[in-house]
């Protein structure tokens, strides 16, 4: 099998343009195809908490885009020149729990990380075709200790999804903080 390294181009991008290592060039691969507990590493998203730590997220999947999917999650304190090991945000026995989409309140420090959910068994047409066994479901969860521990993934069915929505996803990317304006 060919291993494709997942890359996360943000990151190598912050490496290269931070003060501390201007003067190397080097990447660091988070997580590789076919290693560690899950066969596929999929969907990145990476953020800088108001400490400076970077906290790379990504799902962790056997195949495809239902199943048992799994929030994955590796901090570095040192501008990505070292990553902790692999901690699961969530785990929902055998449903999808991905599509990682973190944002930093730049006040409190609070990392929000929004995210969806969908029953394990359901196929993403059967969603789209409103046939599945459940909705797809945004969820929310939240640190307020720098990313070293989650709380529980919070429901935002109520409001923050539109019953006319089949399959939608909260990411891949990053979420930001409205600075002005409602």
């Amino acid at each position: 099998m060919n291993k494709i390294p997942l890359f996360i181009s943000i990151l190598t991008l912050m490496l290269l343009l931070s003060d501390n290592i201007k003067s190397k060039n080097y990447q660091n691969v988070l997580w590789e195809q076919g290693t560690g507990e899950y066969n596929n590493y999929r969907i990145p998203a990476l953020v800088v908490t108001n400490e400076g730590t970077l906290l790379a997220f990504c799902e962790g999947r056997e195949a495809g885009d239902t199943g048992d999917i799994n929030l994955l999650m590796k901090r570095s304190e040192d501008n990505g020149m070292t990553w902790s090991d692999e901690q699961v945000v969530w785990d929902d026995a055998d449903n999808t729990c991905g599509n990682p989409c973190p944002v930093v309140d730049e006040e409190t420090g609070r990392i929000w990380l929004f995210t969806s959910w969908n029953n394990g068994k359901d196929k993403e047409s059967d969603i789209i075709n409103k046939t599945s066994l459940s909705p797809r479901l945004p969820y929310v969860c939240y640190s307020d200790d720098d990313g070293k521990t989650w709380s529980e993934p919070a429901s935002l069915e109520e409001t923050c999804r539109d019953p006319s929505w089949g399959w939608y996803a909260t990411g891949p990317g990053i979420g930001i903080q409205v600075k002005k304006g409602a």
